[in-house]
């Protein structure tokens, strides 16, 4: 460190100069100005880097009016307007130092500058007289500088060995105290001892043929004093002639090395001693350039260690970021970072990072002092997660939350204050609680004491009446219940209140909700069965009288719950329920009395009346058909015309004629259901009645070789015409689908044997062959369905039919193939025999239906 602060001093003490070139306009005048060449320390007097302005133009650069607020180019322009040939001066600051700037012309179209520093020049004569620039032409350039330079100058002859003096310059004969040395040799000018060792370094110059430099202390009569002295050899006709020489007294820039040197040692002890971590670290690379010892305690590396590792090695951040932040520090645009650091344990520590940029020349490092804020960040975190448990806690709730200052003013409201209010937390905070929570009473209109003043006032938990609303700031009011209560610190001081309150609009809502269900049938929307027993008791009365009951029953709800499902069952009662409605008069309550069983009371309605309402009824249940199928309800009234009458009497009698009316319209109704199943299911499917009638025939000519009775025929033509009645609950697509069915539609198809079973089952006169139907696909091996019977387990209607439909079916047209040749249809029903059929019933039907002499029926 010590020796690139130095190096940087030293190279502060330069003359600068540069070389231009004049440009004129047609009628002669200099316009512009162009940079031929420049000295390296001419960028250090004015900041800019000159070799960009070779060969261009300087009157037009923007970059000559930035340095230092030192405006070149008018400078140029005032410069250029000198056409004497005289040496000019000027005294200007460039960077925070007194600059003499001279010029000289060599010719009409070329003049050099000279920069030197005049900082201490105060403190020398100012006035110096020209010295003879007289030594031939070709010393021209080297007589402008040498009259120009602040630097104590002199020239000397070298000629058969011997070096003579042959001129030095003002500042030479000010500091030096030696006014005339022309024509002598070293020696006797300096004396013998001190002039043998300076033309030993005369000589040095003439054998290296390049310049050199060195120091020497020397007493010139104002006391010791020490000198840096430059030589430069100079050539005529191909050879070494003269010697020029420049002084320069750097007895204060020694003592300035020397504090310096102190200096930096205090530093250096500073940063080897401090307790602190200290890191010097290469901004762009990240290199750890230093490490003090307190840094190799902490991270566990020895310095050697540490020196050789990159700070992004130990920076737990992703590199880019951390070159980032080396970026902004490097740029001072940021001071303080907080950092993890693993340490060489793998431990990781946060530590709170402060660098700044350290310049060295023409070198910039960052210099980082680092403090673990471990124990500070966890705690930081810990209270951190605490606060947001809080705040979440208190945002998240379904509450509205809001608080305020003593004075009453709104310090902070959750979302759901801001939900229910309508006020944004930026237009709530700060504004009186009175003007945000305006509160009414629901059932009055008038204001509600304000809850806020209340505990204020108090100093206790108040709550807010019933059917009290709050009024939005949109002016809706909601319905809301709350509670107010103060905020206390650890000593039970109150520096606030704190109401919670909630949105009761929904709790009302799903009260009324509730109300009604426990009133109300949820499926058709009528009254309930226990509304409706309430509401008996009210009107059993004589102020109604007469008091008619109307009861209904639907026909048919267990079968078209079987077969269409229970959303058709639903559907039905609905349509049944809108029926019922449509007969109704204002003050008639109808309700849903149980299952498939409807109750209407008629206040003030006469028998006659009540039948027409049935009438009524039973029109426009013909009327309202959905899927070939017509609604049917049986229904029976009775009227309590006395009070001594019993209205629980009176509705059995309207019970018993609903049931009388449902046993006569039972059996019609139940025969329609068959009727049109069957319809739909010709519709649906490509079963045809022909094929049911040839089934019919082919069973009982089966059963008639079997001996069978009456009723075994007579069901076996039931089986016949009813087996694939269930088919009526599958899609049509499925049923009518030309090719081979997916294995979700075969699953799908099997179904209708047991959709067939339950038709059977809720029809009395059907019932007896609803095992048959479930049955009716059972294979004589057992791998049938649904219940994979087996043999003679298989009913004999059942293994009959199988055969009949089979060989129907293949010598038929169906949608996915064309009929079978009949030869082709008893190859099938034989090699099938013993797995698939009944072998005994293959053979009878063969011989009963095609060895005959017509050969086929």
């Amino acid at each position: 460190m010590t020796e690139k602060v130095l190096k940087s001093l030293f190279e502060q003490l330069q003359i600068a100069y540069a070389y231009y070139q004049l440009i004129f306009d047609d009628n002669g005048r200099p316009i512009d100005l162009i940079l031929l060449e420049a000295s390296s320390t001419f960028d250090v007097f004015t900041g800019l880097d000159m070799s960009k302005h070779y060969g261009k133009s300087l009157l037009n650069d923007p970059d000559q009016n930035a340095s230092d607020a030192f405006n070149w180019a008018a400078f140029y322009a005032e410069m250029i307007q000198e056409t004497a040939q005289d040496e000019k001066r000027w005294k200007i600051d460039l960077k925070n130092r007194r600059v003499t700037v001279s010029i000289r012309f060599f010719d009409v179209s070329h003049l050099i500058m000279i920069l030197q520093d005049a900082t201490d020049e105060q403190r020398l004569v100012t006035g110096q007289v020209r010295e003879d620039r007289e030594i031939g032409t070709a010393f021209e350039d080297l007589e402008l500088i040498f009259n120009s330079t602040h630097d104590a100058m002199f020239l000397a002859e070298y000629s058969n060995g011997t070096f003579r003096y042959l001129r030095n310059n003002r500042v030479h004969r000010q500091l030096t105290g030696l006014d005339e040395i022309a024509g002598k040799t070293p020696e006797e000018v300096l004396g013998k001892e001190l002039g043998w060792e300076v033309q030993k370094s005369y000589q040095q110059c003439i054998d290296r043929g390049t310049d050199i430099s060195f120091e020497l202390t020397h007493d010139f009569g104002s006391g010791p004093r020490d000198w840096l002295t430059k030589l430069t050899p100079v050539f005529k006709n191909g050879k070494i002639s003269y010697v020029v020489g420049s002084r320069t007294d750097i007895t204060e820039i020694k003592r300035l090395r020397k504090d310096k040197e102190e200096l930096l040692q205090r530093l250096q002890a500073m940063f080897n001693e401090h307790d602190a971590v200290m890191l010097v670290i290469h901004p762009k690379t990240g290199q750890i350039m230093d490490a003090n010892p307190a840094a190799c305690a902490f991270y566990g590396y020895t310095s050697n260690e540490l020196l050789s590792m990159k700070i992004q090695e130990i920076n737990q951040l992703p590199e880019e970021e951390v070159f980032r932040r080396r970026m902004l520090a490097c740029s001072a645009s940021q001071k303080y970072f907080l950092f993890p650091h693993k340490l060489h344990s793998g431990e990781i520590r946060f530590v709170d990072v402060y660098s700044c940029p350290v310049n060295y020349g023409d070198q910039t490092e960052l210099l980082s002092i680092i403090f673990d804020a471990t124990d500070r960040e966890h705690y930081r975190q810990a209270l951190s997660m605490e606060k947001e448990r809080l705040k979440i806690t208190l945002y998240s709730i379904g509450d509205g939350v809001i608080t305020t200052d003593n004075d009453g003013y709104v310090t902070s409201l959750n979302q759901a204050a801001v939900e229910i209010t309508g006020w944004k937390k930026t237009e709530a905070q700060g504004k009186s609680f009175a003007e945000i929570i305006r509160l009414r009473s629901e059932e009055t209109g008038c204001e509600v004491d304000n809850p806020i003043q209340i505990v204020l006032k108090s100093g206790k938990v108040v709550g807010l009446a019933n059917h009290t609303v709050l009024i939005r700031k949109d002016g809706r009011p909601v319905p809301i219940a709350d509670s107010a209560a103060p905020i206390r610190d650890d000593s039970g001081q109150t520096f606030g209140v704190v109401m919670v309150f909630r949105d009761v609009s929904h709790d009302k809502e799903q009260q009324k909700q509730i109300i009604y269900l426990s009133y109300h049938d949820p499926l058709t929307g009528l009254y309930n069965r226990r509304f409706l027993e309430e509401q008996i008791q009210l009107m059993d009365s004589q102020s109604q009288l007469p008091l008619s009951v109307i009861m209904g029953d639907v026909n048919g709800l267990k079968i078209t719950n079987d077969v269409f499902g229970h959303s058709a069952g639903d559907r039905l009662l609905k349509r049944v329920a809108s029926v019922l409605k449509g007969i109704c008069r204002e003050g008639d309550i109808i309700a849903r009395w149980g299952g498939d069983e409807f109750l209407i009371i008629l206040p003030r309605t006469l028998q006659e009346t009540a039948e027409k309402k049935i009438e009524q009824a039973r029109q426009a249940f013909e009327e309202n058909r959905e899927e070939s199928l017509q609604l049917s309800v049986s229904l029976g009234c009775a009227t309590k015309t006395a009070p001594e009458q019993s209205l629980e009497l009176i509705m059995r009698q309207a019970e018993e004629w609903m049931y009388h009316q449902k046993l006569l319209e039972g059996s019609s109704y139940r025969n329609s259901i068959i009727n049109t199943l069957l319809a739909t299911l010709y519709e649906k499917s490509m079963e045809t009645e022909a094929h049911a009638e040839r089934l019919k025939d082919y069973c009982q000519a089966i059963g008639k070789r079997l001996n069978m009775n009456a009723k075994e025929l007579n069901e076996l033509a039931l089986l016949a015409i009813l087996h694939d009645i269930g088919k009526v609950g599958i899609p049509q697509h499925i049923l009518q689908k030309p090719g081979a069915l997916t294995s979700i539609e075969w699953e799908e198809m099997k179904r209708h044997s047991e959709i067939g079973y339950r038709i059977a089952q809720s029809t009395p006169e059907l019932s007896v062959v609803a095992e048959l139907i479930l049955s009716h696909h059972e294979r004589w091996d057992g791998t049938g369905y649904p219940r994979r019977l087996k043999g003679e387990e298989i009913p004999m209607l059942c293994r009959i039919l199988a055969v009949a439909d089979s060989y129907d079916a293949m010598t038929n047209d169906r949608v996915y193939r064309k009929a079978l040749p009949i030869e082709k249809a008893v190859s099938e029903l034989k090699q099938n025999a013993g797995t698939q059929f009944d072998p005994k019933v293959v053979s009878l039907f063969l011989n009963e239906f095609l060895y005959d002499e017509e050969g086929m029926t």
